[in-house]
């Protein structure tokens, strides 16, 4: 959800589950990068961003201000498209439509709370500036016609993307991203990964709770350059957009420049991942769980391993029940100093490479205080045979549970193999 903290939580061994943990950072160990084909014959301006405001929620009235904090910004070198869905009952400003909307944000210089920005026919949505239409905002089809609506539309050099609104992390059952009250859906993280497939953007970033989770970032890793984005609570009022125009405005536009921008201008902790590391950080994560897993024999050292991982800096909703996600870094730190020297070895490794706090991984749902669920959900267990499941659980030998609770790896050594 999108409302205040970053919760650092420590505990006590309750029950018998617990999840894994995962880091990343990468710039320890450069890699080639990847080509990324932008169109730049004649482009008018240096940089089109878009919004995708999924604020048919109890995030509304933010979705009006912000709007309206970016209309106040002086821009010259950009274009701003903001694909805006109003709920029912939460505000009543600016005639109080509930629809679906597209605008072309244009400079207000007056302190007034109207919105000035001009509306857009965008036919591939079925949007008209005078008709009213209602989109699901969870569907991909929307976002994946939003963009390229705007790359053919709106020519520049870069194209970026912020996610607004609520966010829970990779859940598939659950609340991830593009929260849609009025069609009680919401997007996953797959199906985000498949409207932002081939669309060659150059920072994608997430004014959201838990986009910065590894789930999350190995799923869009082909797909952009920069990923910009909080691994926790963040404030419900969102980014300072008036603030990150202005300085979009001026910056040099490198996808770096953007995305640092971006996270420059949140109000939580914000981490941004390169993502042509992603893959060296997936490496390092399985072979850190691997040796992890192998010095789980039996009981006593499941509950040591148990016990030292809740060491760790964690991301969590401040209710219950939530998901609780391990800090990578703060995980691998746990174990450097390890008597095991290849788990030490490949926890130095795995540290190396997210060498700053600010990536999550999943580790297991918690239903109070201290108490954890009896199982991980059925789409964050291995099966081959779900097509459903994000690609970073399909790859995983070595973190993720799997049916076959006997596969050896680390969140069946901890929660499920019998000894």
């Amino acid at each position: 959800m999108k409302n205040c903290i970053t919760k650092c939580l420590t505990f006590t061994l309750a029950l018998f589950s617990l999840y894994s943990l995962i880091s990343c950072d990468l710039l320890a160990y450069p890699v080639p990068k990847r080509a990324f084909m932008y169109d730049n014959s004649n482009p008018e301006k240096k940089l089109t961003l878009l919004v995708y405001m999924a604020a048919d929620n109890d995030l509304e009235s933010y979705g009006i201000q912000n709007l309206k904090a970016m209309e106040r910004a002086d821009f010259s070198s950009l274009n701003v498209l903001v694909l805006f869905d109003r709920a029912e009952h939460y505000d009543e400003t600016n005639g109080n439509w509930t629809d679906t909307r597209l605008f072309e944000v244009t400079h207000d210089s007056t302190n007034g709370g109207t919105i000035v920005s001009k509306r857009l026919d965008c036919p591939p949505l079925g949007l008209s500036a005078t008709t009213q239409t209602e989109l699901d905002m969870a569907n991909y089809n929307v976002l994946k016609s939003f963009i390229e609506f705007a790359k053919e539309n709106y020519k520049s050099q870069y194209y970026s993307l912020i996610i607004w609104g609520h966010g829970t992390g990779w859940r598939y059952k659950s609340r991830a991203v593009a929260v849609d009250d009025k069609t009680n859906s919401y997007m996953c993280i797959k199906d985000l990964g498949l409207a932002l497939k081939n669309q060659e953007l150059c920072v994608i970033g997430f004014d959201t709770c838990f986009g910065s989770i590894f789930e999350n970032l190995y799923e869009l890793k082909d797909y952009t350059e920069y990923i910009a984005a909080s691994p926790g609570l963040t404030p419900a009022a969102g980014w300072n957009y008036k603030k990150l125009l202005q300085e979009l405005n001026n910056c040099d536009f490198s996808p770096q420049t953007i995305s640092a921008i971006m996270a420059k201008n949140t109000g939580a902790q914000t981490t941004v991942t390169e993502t042509s590391q992603i893959p060296l950080m997936m490496q390092a994560l399985e072979n850190f769980s691997e040796q992890l897993a192998n010095t789980i024999t039996g009981n006593n050292t499941r509950i040591d391993a148990i016990n030292t991982l809740m060491e760790s800096d964690s991301y969590s909703y401040i209710q219950y029940p939530c998901d609780l996600y391990l800090d990578i870094n703060s995980m691998a730190a746990q174990f450097c100093t390890d008597s095991n020297q290849e788990l030490a070895q490949t926890a130095e490794q795995l540290k190396a490479i997210e060498a700053t706090k600010g990536i999550g991984i999943y580790f297991m749902p918690v239903i109070a205080q201290g108490v954890f669920a009896s199982s991980h959900p059925i789409n964050y267990i291995k099966d081959n045979l779900n097509t459903t499941q994000c690609s970073f659980i399909k790859d995983s030998n070595w973190w993720v549970p799997s049916k076959n609770t006997s596969s050896g790896s680390l969140l069946n050594k901890l929660f499920y193999t019998a000894f």
